[in-house]
């Protein structure tokens, strides 16, 4: 289901469309949403090849996919969904802790914003990182199930088939009304 071309070199991403949202989806996504090392999660259900987990310590719920070659993609929104996220993860990720403009193309919509690397986020040596969204049409073009490409103008570009995220999106959206 995901196909990285040639290397993955997964980091951290904060997209805006203003500055002033930017900071709340900076401030909002860390705190409230993502996922973090000690955080209380369980699995909720499947969603096809999507897992869908409960974070009770967040009170919010992801879906993540592991491919057949191992990297790891989650993603989930506040329970507004102003502010989604979007993980990529992998053992042979390389990761740069400094800021960098990338772009990544969802259902072929361009998100350009910065990019600041972090350091393991899973177990088993995975790294990589988080793509921080405050635009609602972000999660629409995830559900549409169709490619992600994430550093399309890079040599370490790669391809993210998201086939099946639309019930990943519901069961997410299911979840985290459960959890209110």
């Amino acid at each position: 289901m995901i196909k990285f071309l040639p290397i993955l070199a997964a980091s951290a991403f904060a997209f805006s469309s203003s500055p002033a949202v930017a900071d709340d989806a900076a401030t909002l996504a860390p705190t409230q949403v993502l996922p973090s090392a000690g955080d209380e999660i369980s699995l909720f259900r499947n969603a096809g090849a999507w897992s869908i987990h409960k974070n009770t310590t967040r009170k919010s719920c992801f879906a993540s996919y592991e491919s057949e070659t191992g990297e790891v993609v989650q993603f989930g929104f506040t329970d507004n969904e102003k502010v989604g996220y979007l993980g990529l993860f992998s053992q042979r990720a390389e990761v740069e802790e400094s800021d960098q403009e990338v772009s990544v193309i969802v259902n072929g919509n361009l998100y350009v914003g910065e990019a600041t690397g972090t350091g393991a986020n899973l177990s088993d040596g995975y790294q990589g990182g988080y793509l921080l969204v405050n635009n609602p049409e972000f999660i629409k073009d995830v559900e549409a199930g169709q490619e992600l490409v994430a550093f399309p103008e890079m040599p370490n570009m790669y391809i993210v088939d998201m086939k099946g995220a639309k019930n990943a999106v519901y069961e997410v959206r299911k979840c985290t009304q459960e959890m209110k």
